[in-house]
């Protein structure tokens, strides 16, 4: 109800409601300088604070929207995922935005995929982020069963490139390095230290420290990440990601070859001319053109991480170091990697079963 306190110059306003424990509330506000001001406030309140208590009938697909971000920003999620989810989701929020969650069923669902069968990569993505978004509502109850786990999905058979061996890794160190270029810091980093390219770009000096004995000990704890076209160096998001290695004074003298050669004095230790760091999509766009432009096997940046297990593999590191170096969150994971035989291995296996069996 609207109160007015003051003839025709100061209002209030006063309404009742129960909250989430069924007690009951009385949200009342003055000084507004018009009526309609107060029922205005009035109805946007009551809005907001009904909204607090969703009815599982009533819940369309843009307040489970919602609520699931927000959740996600709760449990700290990365920025970097929140915006590929944010670009993902859109593909399919202005057909069942106004929907009550309810009524989706797996017949709207795969429409959604069809409609983007051209691109079976985009179509794993779509499935995740809505996976996601209706498994949070069958956590809230206010769905029985996830529509899309009865989607067909098209075949998504990824692009199959094959880690780099020692000698592909030798050759590249020598193009690198003979050229002058400023990848030559962050392939090393890579190939030693197992580092994605966002550790790599947020890599400093102060993140070295020197040991008694001559050695240096490297922290790889932190990561830049460039969400929405802005970068920011932030701290690893789990206890695996933050990882340390000693490395000998020989090692730490080649990362800095770039700076010594240019006589660059920064922060950085992967960094431009300039000495401002390297972006990641710089990196990845350039290492592409470099390997183009110089006749070497084809690969990406993010792929030398599994050269780098199938390093370890070869030269008989144990699976649990490999993956502490890596830095993954299960050993499931770092066994994908680190199962990876090539013909080297596969050559040595068969030898020594030949050996066993025939001689």
């Amino acid at each position: 109800m609207v109160i007015e306190i003051e003839k025709g110059k100061n209002y209030a306003a006063r309404f009742y409601y129960k909250d989430c424990f069924g007690r009951t509330q009385r949200p009342y506000k003055s000084g507004f300088p018009t009526r309609k001001a107060a029922q205005l406030w009035e109805v946007q309140e009551k809005a907001r604070l009904e909204g607090e208590t969703l009815s599982s009938e009533k819940v369309t697909f843009a307040q489970l929207r919602k609520e699931w971000r927000a959740s996600l920003v709760k449990r700290d999620v990365s920025p970097k995922t929140l915006e590929k989810y944010d670009l993902y989701i859109s593909y399919v929020t202005e057909y069942v935005d106004h929907l009550p969650i309810k009524q989706i069923n797996e017949r709207m669902c795969q429409k959604l995929i069809d409609m983007h069968l051209d691109s079976p990569s985009t179509c794993v993505e779509i499935r995740k982020v809505m996976n996601a978004a209706f498994n949070y509502a069958r956590k809230k109850r206010w769905l029985s069963e996830n529509p899309f786990e009865f989607v067909d999905m098209p075949t998504y058979r990824p692009k199959k490139i094959p880690a780099y061996d020692f000698e592909d890794i030798k050759l590249l160190f020598a193009k690198l390095k003979e050229s002058g270029s400023k990848l030559y810091t962050p392939v090393l980093c890579a190939c030693f230290f197992a580092a994605t390219r966002e550790e790599v770009c947020a890599l400093q000096e102060s993140d070295f420290e020197r040991l008694k004995d001559g050695k240096y000990r490297l922290t790889l704890d932190k990561a830049i990440v460039t969400v929405n076209g802005r970068s920011f160096i932030k701290s690893q998001k789990t206890e695996n990601r933050r990882r340390t290695f000693v490395c000998s004074e020989g090692l730490y003298a080649e990362l800095h070859h770039y700076k010594s050669r240019n006589g660059i004095s920064s922060p950085f230790v992967c960094c431009n001319k300039n000495g401002s760091n390297i972006q990641p999509n710089t990196i990845s766009n350039a290492f592409s053109k470099f390997l183009k432009d110089n006749g070497l096997k084809e690969t990406t940046f993010h792929k030398l991480r599994d050269a780098f297990a199938n390093a370890c593999k070869r030269l008989g590191v144990d699976l649990d170091t490999t993956f502490r170096m890596m830095g993954h969150s299960s050993y499931k994971i770092t066994a994908e990697h680190y199962a990876t035989a090539d013909e080297v291995l596969t050559a040595d296996a068969v030898g020594r079963i030949e050996r066993a069996l025939l001689s």
